[in-house]
């Protein structure tokens, strides 16, 4: 049995509500009126676009809707493969946020008409989309078959723009890396970085070993140039013999593996203890607020965000 109820004020757009035909089975008419749904008969779309929701905003919402309430009904479509349930199209935030609050029900339209483009535009407009984010959902409808331009008329992008975020997904590993860890999301840098990488492999990666390194467009620039001056230096490749060129080779190996400086802590990681659990500090995830932290559990590989006085700093070791 579908636990819907109309809400008593009325509010403004077109609303679809569930009822039951000859046979039994649900269909959809038309209503000019959100409905109160239980939460427990909401689900969240496995394939929604946003992966990312900040902790502390959504605290912030959940405060709001336990005072004031949803003031804007969500939009679900029913779930054709679980009777007598939804599906969120838009609104995942309020959702958790209500659940949050310790509210039992949400205003919400029922919209059959929904699709994965409609899903993504919404969420692009109400919150800023990470990169990643950007990447893995042009990922989605490429392989749906759509072709870029396509795909940017959809999201009311640039064909640019498509190309420069479906690339982020096929960067080469130490780059995928910098990438996926967040600690570069300027895409222009990053395709810069792609094509001096193309020229200076061992060199960049080399570059991007040091932790304290800032990957952004003027030290990805700065450090083009150092190498194209030394390239200019150095005999060409053509008159350069098979022995000297093993010899560099394995020079850049072994420079690529040792620590410049034995004093010098490469990628250090520092250790912490939270009760009596161990973990270790993310210098990649960006905290909500000041005050805060995200940490890896060393048991389990979980990662959390907490506030610094309820962390123990125990040591500072070299990380992997």
């Amino acid at each position: 049995m579908v636990r819907a109820k109309k809400k008593t004020n009325d509010q403004p757009g077109r609303s679809t509500a569930p009822s039951l035909n000859e046979s039994g089975q649900e269909s959809i008419s038309i209503s000019h009126n959100p409905i109160e749904l239980s939460l427990d008969l909401i689900d969240e779309d496995p394939d929604q676009p946003r992966t990312v929701f900040d902790p502390q905003l959504l605290q912030e919402l959940a405060d709001t809707i336990r005072d004031r309430g949803v003031k804007n009904p969500i939009s679900v479509h029913l779930n054709t493969e679980r009777s007598g349930r939804y599906i969120i199209n838009d609104g995942a935030r309020r959702y958790r946020a209500s659940k949050m609050a310790g509210k039992q029900t949400i205003p919400a339209f029922v919209d059959p008409d929904f699709t994965k483009i409609d899903q993504i535009i919404v969420n692009a407009h109400h919150a800023n989309f990470t990169p990643r984010e950007w990447a893995i959902l042009i990922d989605q409808e490429e392989k749906k078959g759509k072709q870029r331009i396509q795909i940017a008329k959809e999201l009311g992008k640039t064909p640019p723009f498509v190309t420069y975020y479906s690339n982020l997904l096929k960067l080469p590993e130490p780059l995928a890396e910098v990438f996926n860890s967040g600690r570069c999301e300027d895409v222009s840098a990053l395709t810069q970085l792609f094509t001096v990488w193309k020229l200076y492999p061992d060199d960049v990666e080399l570059w991007l070993d040091d932790s304290t390194v800032e990957v952004t467009r003027h030290s990805i620039r700065s450090l083009r140039d150092f190498l194209d001056k030394r390239a200019e230096q150095e005999p060409s490749s053509g008159l350069i013999s098979q022995e000297i060129q093993l010899e560099v080779e394995s020079t850049s190996r072994e420079r690529k593996r040792r620590t410049t400086n034995p004093f010098k802590l490469r990628k250090p990681a520092v250790q912490v203890r939270v009760e009596d659990r161990i973990g270790f500090l993310l210098y990649n995830r960006r905290p909500s607020r000041f005050g805060r932290a995200w940490i890896r559990y060393q048991d389990n590989g979980e990662e959390k965000e907490l506030a610094m006085s309820d962390v123990q700093l125990v040591g500072l070791a070299e990380g992997e």
